[in-house]
């Protein structure tokens, strides 16, 4: 299926879709550059089942193909879908084809991509992102590059909360007990 304008304000909802892509772009706009006009928005893909065999690793069921720069995404939602690929592991389930231009990351607000199933895809993307990191050595600054578990490989703009899942130690392997954490799965029945 394409789309072929940017801003949709459209549902796609309760498709089968078998070996096919949601390819989304701007190919028919006479000035595809983005100005002051809308961008990429409004689009809204829930409860559909995206089904794929033996295709390449590359493909993705959901592709973005801006036409001009400086476009960016807003206002898009993918929630509840399943995506399964046969036979070979696809890399993800999105992803932006640059054959023309990219996407402006630093603008890019409101993506909502959750409470999706995955099957046979290597990069599982969600926003809310949730994730677990473990840190093997003292260090006053952790490091975490979370940027292809982001849909369309977009960046993080807040975080809401960190949790530290047991106690932090020091080098000395002495605790801290400065800091606050929670114990997962306790009592005789881990609940």
């Amino acid at each position: 299926m394409v789309i072929a304008n940017a801003h949709v304000s459209s549902i796609t909802s309760g498709n089968y879709i078998d070996k096919c892509s949601i390819e989304w772009t701007n190919e028919y706009d006479p000035a595809p550059e983005f100005s002051s006009k809308f961008s990429f928005n409004a689009l809204s893909v829930t409860d559909n089942v995206f089904l794929s065999g033996d295709v390449a690793p590359w493909f993705s069921y959901i592709v973005m193909k801006p036409h001009g720069v400086g476009h960016l995404l807003k206002g898009v939602s993918i929630f509840r879908n399943c995506f399964k690929s046969l036979g070979v592991a696809i890399d993800r389930v999105e992803r932006v084809d640059t054959s023309f231009a990219d996407l402006e990351y630093s603008r890019m607000r409101e993506i909502n991509f959750a409470d999706n199933s995955f099957h046979g895809v290597n990069e599982r993307v969600s926003n809310l992102l949730w994730f677990k990191h473990t840190e093997g050595s003292a260090a006053p600054t952790w490091a975490i590059d979370i940027a292809d578990q982001l849909p369309f490989k977009g960046r993080a703009w807040a975080m809401d909360s960190m949790v530290v899942v047991g106690r932090i130690r020091k080098s000395s392997n002495s605790l801290v007990f400065s800091a606050p954490y929670v114990d997962l799965r306790q009592s005789s029945n881990l609940d």
